[in-house]
């Protein structure tokens, strides 16, 4: 008989052993599948380890435990290999996942499919080659600089990751012999490409963070381009950073990991300072007319149109040139929510408890983000029964094309094409696509368009931009708010305006400092703020929520887990290192019906294990280390 330790592909709580014990009449090897009982449940384990029940009898006496036995053996040869291990473990112990989520996370699709048997790839671990680099540069010159690395990586094997399935295709026309991978990607296709990557046929591959998991055997160059977009954080556990593994899979396999991105951004400007990371900064000062208007000074004169006097000259000039025209929005919809000028009353959807947007279909609406709930357009306050209501907030998309039909009736531009990219206008590929071959195939046009334009910044060019509500794309309380301004406006710079004009009530620095790209100064500020307020760099940020139907239980409940973890913090002797916020029924946000209250925890360098904190937290918590925002 022997113990056999496995890791169950099923998510197992954190404050119980993540590797189980049962035993089988022969022995098996490391990585072999098996079917085990978990709490009465049939399901796939990986073997880990195997030893004689004999050597084992003492301590499973101490135990008091009575060992169960395998179900049945899925595969005996090993499927599994020492590097997908090591990647789960890595990815178990940095974002505090269950450590079977992680395994099976790691795993390709087909795994366990009967007509896919995949044996374990023998992959060598490597010393690292060099520091990371980052390439500051257009988003349509990467192209080039992968070009480089391609001929540097002579024989070898490339990984280039990408955000997103919009940016697939266009380096994928472009670079011979390349293979792609995306969530997409069927079965038999991957399959076939991870047989490819194994005995190193394949040589390119352009894929999306699940790329990460192919077993390369002589991979030279790992490049990840734009590591600042917001895709590349997982909404599923384990909550993972896509740029953060990929350099942990660099360093594995001894290959030169480089980040292509039109931004430093502010952590890796910090980790340049210290030596960490090496940079090559490719970017000139953009040769773009900057037009940037206080609206401060523009309420002082009573004017409130969407678009001021400056803007409003600028779309004219460039209609009447024939010019493409791009106007940012900073919000889908009509407008931003109600508010009744008598009593400050405001119109809030009945199951998320946040305001109501302003949508127009037929006739005006209200809109809820978050769960689509419509109601009608109110007449009067319920609160008060006055009827001075009024929306506030920034113009919508749809108010935004209100406005230019209305200058084109006032005969100011003649009838140019007009077409809206959101979400509300694109539910498909095909809808978008048509939109775009608008745009792509008219002038002069003005699209509107929302943040959806940033999956379109390699094929298509604007020489008008215009901002109608910049201080709009850097709302939030969220501490990263300042550098998402940043990082969108140099986005935009990848369309090749010839003009930009810009309304705003606060940043009128940001945009000449962006387009003149000093950013030295914005990035020591940035950090000197983040320093006085404990954020990251200066800290590691782990969120920690709670939902429930009643507020009441999930107040009661947050406010004993932060008892619970500042206990902890000074058992560890971390009390000076764990920085745990407040909670109040303030912090409880509704969504759905569905009442959440969130932790946040700030963690200071000096935590030995940040496992053994959190192990504090029920599991009745979501754990997300890193998290795309704090709010």
């Amino acid at each position: 008989m022997y113990v056999i330790e496995v890791i169950p592909l099923t998510v197992l709580p954190p404050n119980v052993p993540q590797v189980l014990s049962y035993y089988h009449e022969s022995e098996l090897e490391k990585g072999a599948v098996v079917e085990v009982l978990v709490n009465n449940r049939k399901t796939a384990a990986i073997v880990i380890g195997a030893s004689i029940l004999e050597s084992r009898k003492i301590f499973l006496k101490k135990s008091g435990f009575e060992l169960k036995k395998i179900s049945g053996v899925l595969s005996e040869r090993p499927q599994v290999s020492d590097f997908q291990f090591k990647i789960a473990l890595w990815l178990a112990n940095q974002y505090i996942a269950p450590l079977g989520l992680s395994l099976k996370t790691v795993l390709p699709s087909f795994f366990g499919k009967k007509r896919y048997q995949t044996p374990a790839v023998t992959v060598r671990e490597k010393t690292p080659a060099q520091k990371p680099q980052w390439v500051i540069c257009r988003a349509k010159d990467s192209y080039a600089n992968i070009a480089q690395a391609i001929m540097k990586a002579g024989d070898g094997q490339m990984l280039i990751i990408v955000p997103e399935m919009s940016v697939l295709p266009y380096l994928y026309n472009n670079i011979a012999g390349a293979e792609m991978v995306s969530s997409q990607t069927t079965n038999k296709d991957l399959y076939r490409i991870w047989h490819g990557i194994s005995n190193s046929s394949i040589k390119i591959v352009i894929g999306t963070r699940q790329a990460l998991f192919l077993p390369f055997t002589d991979l030279r160059h790992l490049i990840v381009v734009d590591p600042l977009h917001e895709f590349y954080k997982s909404d599923l556990s384990p909550k993972y950073r896509t740029p953060e593994l990929a350099e942990m899979v660099a360093q594995f396999y001894g290959a030169h990991y480089t980040a292509i991105s039109n931004i430093l951004g502010v952590q890796a400007f910090d980790r340049a300072g210290n030596g960490r990371i090496d940079v090559r900064d490719l970017i000139s000062p953009h040769a773009v007319t900057v037009d940037v208007v206080d609206m401060v000074a523009e309420m002082k004169q009573h004017y409130v149109g969407v678009f001021s006097s400056v803007l409003k000259e600028r779309i004219i000039e460039a209609v009447r040139n024939g010019k493409k025209i791009l106007i940012v929005s900073a919000r889908r919809g009509y407008s931003g929510f109600l508010l009744c000028e008598r009593c400050g009353f405001s119109f809030k959807c009945p199951n998320c408890d946040i305001p109501m947007r302003i949508h127009r279909s037929v006739d005006l609406v209200l809109l809820c983000h978050r769960c689509n709930t419509t109601l009608p357009y109110p007449s009067f306050c319920p609160n008060c029964h006055s009827s001075s209501i009024k929306s506030t907030g920034p113009a919508g998309s749809q108010k935004l094309f209100e406005e230019i039909q209305r200058m084109i009736e006032y005969g100011q531009i003649p009838n140019v094409p007009t077409v809206i990219l959101d979400t509300d206008v694109t539910q498909n590929e095909t809808e978008e696509q048509e939109i775009l071959d608008t745009v792509k195939n008219k002038s002069p046009v003005i699209l509107i368009a929302t943040q959806k334009i940033f999956s379109h910044v390699y094929d298509h060019s604007f020489d008008l931009i215009v901002i109608p509500q910049l201080d709009a794309l850097a709302s939030g309380s969220d501490f990263s708010a300042g550098e998402y301004l940043w990082y969108q406006l140099e986005k935009l710079m990848d369309l090749d305006p010839e003009i930009i004009s810009v309304q705003t009530l606060s940043n009128n620095n940001t945009v000449p400092a962006v387009i003149g790209h000093r950013y030295e100064p914005l990035y020591r500020g940035e950090l000197e703020a983040r320093s006085l307020f404990r954020y990251p760099p200066f800290s590691r940020i782990v969120k920690l929520t709670f939902t429930h139907r009643m507020p009441n239980k999930a107040v009661a409940e947050s406010r004993t887990l932060v008892e619970k973890l500042k206990r902890a913090a000074v058992h560890f002797q971390y009390e000076d290192r764990i920085i745990v916020s407040e909670t109040s029924r303030a912090f409880i946000q509704k969504e759905k019906g569905v009442y959440t209250a969130t932790v946040l925890v700030k963690v200071l360098p000096g935590v030995a294990s940040l496992r053994e904190l959190l192990r504090f937290v029920p599991s009745s918590w979501l754990i997300d280390v890193d998290p795309r925002n704090t709010v």
